[in-house]
């Protein structure tokens, strides 16, 4: 019975060790005059995944009606609230808490679905600057994230000093449980 259960398990973690959907991550870090406000998250799944929400959303070969745009962020974001959408932003030893979705729309291009919204979170702005690291990515590689952090971008108003850079993640404790080829987004800011 022992070796039974222990096969049962060990199916189980390598059923969960591999990805089951596939989505192309691009990042846009946004700023308002008080400082850092959130996420901009655009992300392309792959083909089949895409026909299959398709399919079960009523896709028209047009566009995705207002009730199909809702009932699409409540399937994929919905279950993510509680893992920050898979926006993680780490100030100082911290991550910070989401504070929702705004701008949420999904779209069909080439046959993928397109999801395009932004995650909100509030760091204000001071004379001195503060450091954030931004990582997009599924921890558990359900969803296998490609984020290129090398193209990310950030929207700011004039009077903000801004820098960042994409890189590896190695060292930063925080980050253990992410793949190592995980890239993220480190910037810092100040008035």
């Amino acid at each position: 019975m022992r070796r039974v259960l222990a096969f049962i398990v060990a199916l189980a973690v390598s059923a969960m060790a591999h990805p089951h959907v596939f989505a192309d991550v691009s990042v846009v870090a946004e700023f308002g005059p008080g400082g850092f406000t959130g996420i901009k998250n655009h992300w392309v799944y792959d083909e089949l995944y895409s026909a299959a929400m398709a399919a079960s959303m009523g896709y028209d070969g047009k566009a995705f009606s207002k009730e199909a745009n809702e009932k699409l962020k409540a399937a994929i974001l919905g279950p993510l609230q509680e893992s920050n959408y898979y926006n993680y932003v780490q100030i100082e030893a911290d991550f910070l808490k989401a504070e929702g979705v705004k701008n949420f729309k999904a779209t069909m291009k080439d046959g993928k679905l397109v999801l395009d919204f932004t995650v909100k979170f509030t760091v204000p702005v001071t004379a001195d600057y503060t450091m954030l690291v931004i990582v997009v990515s599924d921890p558990t590689n359900y969803i296998q994230m490609t984020t290129d952090m090398e193209n990310a971008d950030v929207n700011a108003p004039d009077g903000l000093d801004i820098e960042f850079f994409a890189d590896g993640l190695n060292g930063l404790t925080l980050f253990r449980a992410f793949r190592s080829d995980i890239q993220g987004l480190f910037l810092r800011f100040k008035k």
